[in-house]
């Protein structure tokens, strides 16, 4: 355990809230929206920022929150699948979600189905009320661990 990696889980923890604040709003904009083909380029924007918050959020939570956790309880890091599994573990998501959540951030990022984009859309919105909940679970027992070792 480090102190440096205690302060950074702080920090990320800011970050955290600030991006499921975020998307909450994105997901409130566009609720109507979801399943409507052929948007004008202003109704399109708001669904691709709630699939960029998506994406934003899932990555502060599995590559960097559920990392940091684990090296300041000493566990070896491992695969993101690891990590995933240990976060069921510890009561925070089902590791199914988890997964779903993951590959479908990696479509997101690597824009592998820009047909799809209707269906994807759909999907961060079913996925989005899902990832939310993770969030206050998560900072919950970070701000549990933060107090067992700091100083």
């Amino acid at each position: 355990m480090s102190e440096a990696n205690v302060e950074f889980l702080k920090e990320e923890l800011v970050g955290l809230s600030l991006a499921a604040k975020h998307l909450e709003y994105s997901l409130e904009r566009c609720a109507e929206l979801i399943g409507q083909a052929d948007l004008p380029p202003e109704k399109l924007e708001r669904l691709e920022s709630l699939t960029s918050r998506f994406a934003r959020l899932a990555d502060l939570l599995i590559q960097r929150i559920f990392r940091l956790v684990d090296e300041i309880e000493l566990v070896s890091v491992g695969t993101v699948r690891d990590r995933i599994e240990r976060a069921e573990k510890r009561g925070w998501a089902d590791a199914s979600q988890l997964v779903k959540i993951r590959e479908l951030r990696n479509m997101i990022a690597h824009e592998y189905a820009a047909e799809k984009m209707l269906e994807i859309y759909s999907v961060v919105y079913q996925l989005a009320t899902e990832l939310l909940m993770v969030v206050p679970k998560v900072t919950h027992d970070a701000y549990a661990l933060i107090k067992k070792y700091s100083n």
